[in-house]
This record gives C-alpha cells, sequence and structure tokens, in this order.
C-alpha cells in the first residue's frame, strides 16, 4: 500500500518563499535608506563647507619678481574681491582684479590650506614705448601703465593701430643690422601712408619710404661704415629713397643728392 500524499509540505515552503521576499525587501529599504541617509550628509557637508564662515581667506600672498609693482598694493587689490571660504572663493575673479594693474603680465592664483591665497605675479617688460601714452611688451602687446611710471632710454616705436607686431619685428631686425656699429636706434615710425622712417640717438634722422625696407636698412649701415664714417653728428636727414645712392642734408648747410657719388632717382 502507498505512502500517504504530505499535503502539509507546500503550505510551509510557500510560507518559506514569501518570508525570504519579505527579508530581502527589508534589506533592499535598510540600504536605501542608509544611501539617502548619506546622500543628506555629504549635501550638508557640502553646504556647511560652502558657507562663507567656514574657513574664511585671512592671508593673501604676493609673489613675484618687481620693478614697477608694489606687493602692498596688489595684496590690497585682490583683498578687495576676495568673497567667502577656502572652498568656494572665486579664485578668477581675484585673477582678473589683479590683472586689470598695467604693469601686471600674468597672475597664478593658488589656494593654500586652510585659508590662504598664494597670488604669483608676472610684471610686464617693456622693451619700447609704443607712441607718447603706452609700452610695448615683448609679445608686442601694447600696454598703459601711468607715464611717471615709463622706463627712462626706452626706443619710440609709432605706427598705425594694428601694427604693434610689424613695428617690433622691424626694431628688432634694425637693431640686429646696427649692433656692432654704435648706432643706436632711438625711434622707428611708421606714417598712414605706410612710409618708414628711424631716428638715431646721435645722428641724423634717416627716411626709407616705403618700399625696400631691408635693402635700406642694410645700405644705409654699410654707408655709416664707409662713406659718412666720422661724419655722423653732422648730418641732420639721410634720405635712402634712391636707387643707386642716398641724399644728405647737414646740420649747418643743406646738401643734395649731387654732393654724393651714384645717385639715381627717388622711388
Amino acid at each position: 500500500m502507498s505512502a500517504p500524499f504530505p499535503v502539509h509540505e507546500l503550505p510551509t515552503r510557500a510560507a518559506e518563499r514569501v518570508a525570504s521576499q519579505v527579508a530581502f525587501s527589508l534589506r533592499a529599504s535598510a540600504g536605501v535608506l542608509a544611501a539617502l541617509a548619506l546622500i543628506v550628509a555629504a549635501g550638508f557637508g557640502i553646504l556647511r563647507l560652502m558657507h562663507p564662515m567656514t574657513f574664511p581667506i585671512r592671508q593673501v600672498e604676493i609673489n613675484g619678481e618687481f620693478r614697477h609693482l608694489s606687493p602692498a598694493a596688489l595684496q590690497s587689490v585682490a583683498e578687495d574681491v576676495v568673497r567667502g571660504g577656502f572652498f568656494n572663493v572665486n579664485v578668477e575673479a581675484v585673477r582678473r582684479a589683479v590683472l586689470r594693474e598695467p604693469w601686471v603680465r600674468e597672475v597664478t592664483v593658488r589656494r593654500v590650506w586652510p585659508q590662504s591665497l598664494n597670488l604669483q605675479v608676472q610684471e610686464q617688460q617693456a622693451v619700447a614705448r609704443w607712441g607718447d601714452a603706452g609700452l610695448l611688451n615683448a609679445e608686442g602687446r601694447v600696454f598703459r601703465p601711468d607715464p611717471a611710471t615709463f622706463p627712462s632710454g626706452l626706443p619710440i616705436l609709432t605706427g598705425p593701430a594694428g601694427t604693434e607686431h610689424l613695428m617690433l619685428e622691424r626694431f628688432r631686425y634694425v637693431e640686429q643690422v646696427f649692433a656692432g656699429q654704435g648706432l643706436q636706434l632711438a625711434a622707428l615710425t611708421l606714417s598712414e601712408r605706410r612710409a618708414w622712417s628711424l631716428d638715431l640717438a646721435t645722428g641724423p634722422d634717416v627716411i626709407l619710404g616705403r618700399t625696400q625696407f631691408v635693402a635700406r636698412v642694410q645700405g644705409f649701415a654699410a654707408a655709416a661704415r664707409r662713406e659718412l664714417a666720422g661724419r655722423m653728428d653732422a648730418l641732420r636727414v639721410v634720405d635712402m629713397r634712391y636707387t643707386n645712392g642716398f641724399a644728405v642734408q647737414w646740420n649747418t648747410t643743406a646738401a643734395t643728392a649731387t654732393e654724393m657719388e651714384n645717385h639715381g632717382q627717388t622711388n
């Protein structure tokens, strides 16, 4: 005779499965609640860190090599725009404020834990004056500090707006050609009609014209070594706009092209 069917086993297994599902759900819910609690706590923590009174900036340090800038003045400029604490201070706003100072070329702002800002400031280096009211740096960029702070002895470059890089390039070329000849460039000018001229610190003004800049600079340098050697101080103007020579005007009497050899037509 066969054994009786175990009718009591099915309800027991079903109950076990239900209990297991309930336990899983409770564990999952507990995990979600724990995660939410961590998110809320992190949010409160971030809000706390971003509060201006949490680790407030108490010190601004200025570093760099300066001839025309005052570290104390730069510090004052930076402190005027410092708002907030260590984590939410706007370092870009501080950088822009200091960059507005004309003698400042570049600024790097760095947070220093727990309550300081460090500013590395690079000062502009003027290589020439730009007209009457500006200076030109080594990258051909014009900056306009107080004229009272202009370095003395700089050559003066004058030209139409937008020609700064060209002027600096030609200035460097002339200096290279004149090197070793005792010729010191005092001014280089490009007129609105795109005509070039240059002035020497001790010597004549030199008219170069609108074309053949390189050839005429080299021609003048050669004449200064030969035909004009020892007479530069007596010259007022040298005009290089001649095909095969040049014309001169003396400080005391005017001279024409016929006084020099191998002169051609002006152009």
